[in-house]
């Protein structure tokens, strides 16, 4: 038992709804909870809006059915590491991009949760920004956030991973152990996300059609975009742009 909960409190359970309520006080914070099959059993506003779903829509669901798939499979590892081993993962760094074309740095700690008799049945956890200048990065990170603004800020002109490793002054295999290293993601693979990332932000908030925003995303021409977009959205850029996600 925790320092900091009083044995055998019944306002503890009482309150339950009360504390996962507080938790859409925390604009910047995303909060959710998983079962032993990791699916999403409780989250904050933060994290439906994160996704751009409402909450009875991603009740019940995977990381698989809410994020890019590269990006999925780095969550449900982890998750599946805490209900393997029992222990927690606390304020590891990661790189993540988000539904409005952005990227940011942040942290993320996940905790086991037990049933009364120990038991591993779930995990939870908290990510939140990291705030303040690259600088106030971790040092390994620093100047690895180089190299993904440079790709930020390159992707209209399609950029590729040879692009990468030359800005980095470092061979392409070089830069795909950084990555693995950093992001456990291969340079194509975030390039991939952050295209399809982008794509999402003027799919919501651009007047931009179809094409015109496959070439900013840095696609030779509408078809790529539109194979690519739904390879990794599983809808069509239109679709998206309907609002009509899978259920």
């Amino acid at each position: 038992m925790s320092a900091f909960l009083q044995d055998g409190s019944t306002v503890l359970e009482d309150s339950l709804e009360a504390l996962l309520e507080l938790y859409d006080e925390l604009n910047d914070v995303l909060f959710w909870i998983k079962d032993r099959e990791l699916r999403i059993v409780a989250l904050n506003r933060a994290f439906a809006d994160r996704v751009k779903r409402e909450p009875a829509q991603i009740l019940g669901k995977t990381d698989a059915d809410l994020y890019y798939p590269e990006l999925a499979r780095v969550f449900m590892e982890d998750d599946q590491a805490i209900m393997r081993t029992g222990r927690p993962i606390r304020r590891k760094v990661e790189l993540l991009t988000t539904s409005y074309g952005g990227i940011e740095w942040r942290t993320t700690t996940k905790l086991p949760i037990r049933n009364r008799a120990g038991e591993v049945v779930g995990t939870s956890g908290l990510s939140r920004p990291l705030i303040g200048p690259v600088e106030a990065l971790p040092d390994q990170f620093r100047a690895f956030a180089g190299i993904v603004e440079y790709a930020r800020t390159h992707l209209r002109d399609g950029v590729t991973v040879v692009d990468l490793a030359h800005f980095a002054g470092m061979s392409v295999s070089t830069l795909g152990r950084r990555f693995r290293e950093h992001l456990r993601l291969a340079p194509s693979e975030f390039l991939s996300q952050l295209r399809i990332s982008h794509a999402c932000q003027l799919l919501a908030d651009s007047p931009l059609n179809v094409s015109e925003i496959g070439f900013e995303c840095g696609f030779e021409n509408a078809a790529a975009f539109s194979r690519a977009f739904r390879m990794q959205m599983r809808l069509s850029p239109s679709a998206y742009r309907r609002g009509e996600f899978p259920g």
